[in-house]
């Protein structure tokens, strides 16, 4: 395969095509919850999928264009064969054993390939991105990297979509036990079994959060803003699919900001990367703290918590520790004797 310059028009086309895709499996997934899906043919696959036919497009293009793809994108257009052979799957997984409806759609093995599939096309603009770091310190010249970055993030709460909402919120509170009552201790047991699970959502969604942040300090000084845009965009899918009664959407789009916006002033003054261990950690701490800690006092003001007090800190500094266990890992090769 012959190998071109890179072009930022063709990165931008690859990163928007891989967000089009990724947040099309979101559209699908609410769907499932909201609206009778009897078929595999409809309006709601039919996004990703033209999504995936865009991105065909783009890269045929391109390679009739120049006789060859930039840097970077030897390994994405793997991408191509392995989303159409799940995609082929993903029908004749639906006509035998139908259609899913719950948690199943979102540890389906066909379902699971095409998410890889989009995965490694949306590496394309990341490695891009990075092979030309010089000429890349502009947020303009790095967007495409954040729009690969939203697409993983997005496929990211998909394949996890499970343990995306901790369940903090009263409205998410279990009933009021009887005492008197004689399941009153298998309740009980439900009770901590749920507060025990939203605990773990909690550290888990902000060890996510943080190894995004992590993996992306120590490749590339991102310019100011776009640590939001990453944030934001790549959890407000998953939030609207997830929005009911709740505020969710608003909750998550808030605490995104909120910590974007921290990780964003810590790059722009201490340049957080494994080099600079301590500004590295204090990145790795402060911005899970902030993103969880937005989320339980938004919860408190609007929802009010059905956590303790002992609960809601004790799992918020948890997410601190995460991060700073993260930021040992990241920096355990360069600090080794």
């Amino acid at each position: 395969m012959t190998v071109t310059p890179r072009s930022l028009t063709f990165d931008y086309a690859v990163a928007l095509c891989s967000v089009w895709i990724s947040s099309g499996f979101f559209l699908d997934a609410w769907a499932h919850g909201h609206v009778p899906v009897e078929s595999f043919f409809t309006p709601y696959h039919g996004v990703f999928y033209s999504g995936m036919l865009a991105m065909i497009v783009v890269l045929a293009a391109y390679w009739l264009r120049h006789r060859g793809l930039p840097p970077g994108y030897r390994l994405a257009v793997l991408g191509i064969p392995i989303f159409i052979v799940a995609g082929i799957g993903d029908l004749i997984w639906h006509q035998l054993l139908g259609i899913e409806e719950g948690v199943d759609a979102l540890l389906s093995p066909t379902h699971q390939c095409l998410g890889l599939g989009i995965f490694f096309l949306a590496s394309g603009p990341i490695r891009s991105v990075l092979a030309d770091r010089v000429n890349s310190t502009s947020l303009r010249t790095q967007l495409p990297l954040v729009l690969s970055l939203v697409a993983w993030l997005t496929l990211f709460h998909f394949g996890t979509a499970y343990a995306f909402d901790p369940g903090a919120g009263r409205t998410n509170a279990p009933p009021v036990q009887n005492g008197a009552a004689p399941d009153y201790f298998t309740a009980l047991a439900i009770g901590y079994y749920k507060i025990s699970i939203g605990v773990l959502i909690m550290i888990f969604q902000a060890m996510a959060m943080t190894a995004f942040a992590l993996y992306t300090v120590s490749r590339i000084r991102l310019s100011f803003g776009a640590f939001t845009v990453f944030y934001v965009l790549g959890n407000a899918a998953a939030a609207a699919a997830f929005t009911n009664q709740t505020p969710l959407l608003a909750t998550t789009l808030l605490q995104s900001f909120v910590a974007g916006l921290i990780a964003d002033i810590i790059v722009l003054r201490r340049d957080p990367q494994p080099d600079n261990p301590a500004a590295y950690r204090l990145f790795a701490v402060l911005v899970p703290l902030a993103y969880m800690g937005t989320y339980l006092i938004v919860t408190l003001a609007f929802d009010r918590l059905w956590w303790d007090w002992n609960e809601a800190l004790g799992a918020w500094l948890w997410c601190g520790v995460t991060g700073f266990a993260l930021s040992l890992i990241g920096t355990a090769r360069r600090t080794a004797q």
